[in-house]
């Protein structure tokens, strides 16, 4: 059942919350709705959503007041940190150093005093994003460049407006990531850890392909025999089995610090294309045990295409642990009507549970996404009013006692 490219290593049930019948007023805390443990759902909260330590808590408190259960809360964007690491520097989004608080211990704190789940949220290969290096000069970016992709035509990608990846066939990259969530889940409490991003780029449309620095034609050809040209087949299987290996061992780490720990994925919703183009292989990770949960990124403003999007995942392998992502973000226009629609679709088709993307929807935020002015704020607020509304009535599991 393990990979073959590295050696490894050998809530309560429910949360009763008080109906307080006020009048509606902007106030998140005037209406929470009761929360049905059976039913996960969770809230995705960006790097870009905190600035201080009052805007963790609020977060926090936001996500309990609107009836959900679980908060995955991002703590690494770019290869850095949005918490006290050994090996990373602090993020830029918060500064590029010490804030004076600890991010991920706040929000482990509020979630405890929230009695809701907290999952920490990691971006696993992204190496960093944007046309400017990072400030700091213990970043990857200075210290290892050699582990950014380098593509078939012989140019290093270093910099870009998307994220540039660190090479998860270099078995150096995948040592150095697995300390990285050992320091993380040996010095933090938190309920799960969410991996991100666990994927190839895909190859552009000049068909430039990766990854072709001489160390991984080396490994591979010591592998396969021969190079990427002479044997496609392997070329491809080599490198699924090199970001399979990456997810066992970040699962086996993780669970051997915090035993019985919950692993879950955000994915790439189209299975098949995640498969063979970014050699995201999610079904794998479910079948072998290395994934616990999957939230497909199932974003869409049209709740058919929604459906559409969902029925092919469920047709794709395991879907009990299967939480569909909500892009609300997209439901600009049609917003509420779009959430619940949605959310119902989702309970409908079997689904024991949803996440939201993402917070900035709901509550004002740091966050560049998050719309200002009186127009905004009245649409966060209608959005709010319906999540409290539709979480208020227990799905069908609920009602039948499963």
């Amino acid at each position: 059942m393990k990979p073959t490219i590295d050696r490894l290593k050998t809530p309560h049930l429910w949360r009763l919350l008080l109906w307080v019948t006020i009048f509606a007023t902007p106030a998140l805390d005037a209406c929470a709705a009761p929360v049905f443990r059976e039913e996960v759902r969770a809230i995705w909260v960006t790097r870009w959503d905190y600035k201080t330590a009052s805007d963790i808590r609020r977060a926090i408190r936001t996500a309990a007041d609107l009836g959900l259960n679980r908060v995955i809360f991002q703590v690494r964007g770019r290869a850095d940190a949005f918490y006290r690491s050994s090996y990373e520097p602090w993020g830029e989004e918060i500064g590029g150093r010490d804030p004076g608080f600890d991010p991920l211990q706040v929000a482990v704190d509020e979630a405890r005093r929230q009695s809701i789940e907290l999952d920490a949220w990691i971006n696993v290969l992204p190496g960093w994003k944007g046309k400017r290096p990072p400030r700091n000069r213990r970043h990857l970016y200075h210290t290892h460049p050699e582990w950014f992709l380098t593509d078939s035509k012989g140019k290093q990608h270093l910099l870009d407006e998307h994220y540039t990846i660190i090479n998860p066939c270099l078995p150096e990259v995948r040592t150095y990531l697995v300390k990285i969530v050992e320091d993380l889940t040996r010095n933090y409490r938190f309920d799960g850890l969410h991996i991100d991003y666990i994927r190839f780029v895909a190859a552009n449309q000049k068909r430039v392909d990766f990854p072709h620095d001489q160390r991984s034609l080396h490994l591979f050809r010591r592998y396969s025999g021969g190079t990427p040209r002479s044997h496609p087949n392997e070329w491809d299987e080599w490198r699924r089995k090199s970001v399979n290996t990456l997810v066992s061992r970040l699962a086996e780490t993780y669970r051997e610090i915090r035993p019985g720990g919950r692993v879950s994925v955000a994915a790439i919703r189209d299975y098949s294309r995640a498969r063979t183009v970014l050699f995201q292989d999610v079904v794998t990770w479910q079948r072998r045990g290395w994934a616990d949960e999957v939230f497909p990124m199932t974003y869409t403003d049209s709740t058919r295409t929604f459906r559409k999007y969902v029925r092919a995942i469920w047709d794709a392998g395991p879907h009990s642990t299967v939480y569909p992502g909500i892009g609300v973000y997209l439901h600009k226009g049609k917003g509420t009507v779009q959430l619940v629609s949605q959310i119902r679709a989702a309970r409908q088709m079997g689904a024991r549970g949803y996440a939201l993307f993402a917070l900035s929807n709901f509550q004002a935020t740091a966050s560049h996404e998050s719309g200002k002015g009186k127009k905004a704020q009245r649409a966060r607020q209608a959005m709010r009013d319906a999540l409290i509304d539709i979480n208020s009535i227990a799905p069908a599991s609920a009602r039948a006692g499963k």
